[in-house]
């Protein structure tokens, strides 16, 4: 399985991120704001930016750039 990292947990980088995923890509979205990774990781949303969209499991979350990169 390919490993991707997308750069930011807004609107358009959690949609794009859901997308990779989706398509079977391993995905680990950095978040500026730990509350963002912290809700992506324990309950599969983005509640500030896709309220209501179910993200798949392969998309993980993180606020370590470095973390999110490692592999990608």
């Amino acid at each position: 399985m390919s490993k991707a990292a997308v750069l930011g947990a807004g609107s358009w980088g959690t949609a794009f991120a859901k997308v990779l995923a989706d398509a079977g890509t391993d995905v680990t979205l950095w978040a500026r704001r730990t509350e963002i990774a912290d809700a992506v990781v324990s309950r599969h949303e983005n509640p500030d930016y896709l309220p209501g969209i179910a993200l798949p499991p392969t998309l993980s979350a993180t606020d370590d750039h470095e973390e999110a990169l490692a592999g990608a």
